[in-house]
């Protein structure tokens, strides 16, 4: 694709008709390749950190509501990254 651009502008070409010919083609080389596997590995690691647990589900519920694992499989990565502190008053 470079060589390409280069070689177009070099010819005196336009690279794109128009703005949004330039957008879809910025999307396209900068897209996630795995959005799914994005959305996991975020709603594994996302920490409650010092949020409230409120915010901390909002945060959680946001990552993970684009993928399809389950509510099973979700709960438990939202209990592993709980406040420790919270999480050992709980259990």
């Amino acid at each position: 694709m470079e060589n390409e651009a280069i070689n177009l502008i070099a010819a005196g070409q336009e690279l794109f008709k128009d703005f949004k010919e330039f957008i879809t083609q910025l999307e396209a080389q900068f897209r996630d390749l795995s959005p799914k596997a994005t959305t996991i590995g975020n709603s594994k690691t996302l920490q409650q950190g010092s949020s409230s647990v409120g915010e901390y589900i909002l945060q959680f519920k946001a990552k993970a509501s684009p993928t399809d694992l389950g509510d099973t499989v979700l709960i438990e990565y939202l209990k592993a990254r709980l406040n420790p502190t919270l999480s050992k008053s709980i259990y």
